[in-house]
């Protein structure tokens, strides 16, 4: 005599625990995720954050806030620059700002938007000029 195959259900309503297993699975507050929402019997969002990890890093990544409309100034250490010039342009080379890190090697004028106060005291005690260009 021919066994009938018993039809595979997808669902699992209906029956007693859903395809939970044992019946007591199913009663406890972390069965269903949180809080009531759209997803599953309670909350939504994942369960397996091993999964997003993994699987969906762009969500962790994803940029949050605003972005801010201020443009930063381009910056250029002393030590950056080329002394074999009595004159030097900072804007001419794309920065507009002069920061203080390292020594002036010759007495020079540099015309920058912006300086620091660390930048302008080294300029003036080597013999320079710092200028301010509009």
């Amino acid at each position: 005599m021919k066994r009938r195959k018993r039809k595979i259900h997808k669902k699992g309503r209906g029956t007693r625990t859903v395809f939970r297993g044992n019946t007591k699975k199913g009663r406890g507050r972390g069965s269903r995720m949180g809080n009531p929402s759209v997803k599953s019997k309670g909350g939504g969002g994942e369960r397996n954050i091993q999964h997003v990890y993994k699987k969906q890093r762009h969500r962790l990544l994803e940029r949050k806030g605003f972005t801010s409309i201020k443009k930063k100034p381009r910056a250029i250490n002393l030590k950056d620059l080329d002394y074999s010039q009595k004159e030097i342009d900072v804007t001419k080379m794309g920065y507009e700002k002069v920061l203080g890190a390292g020594e002036v090697l010759a007495p020079v004028t540099i015309i920058a938007k912006f300086f620091t106060q660390k930048a302008i005291e080294k300029i003036e005690k080597a013999g320079g000029k710092a200028m301010v260009k509009q």
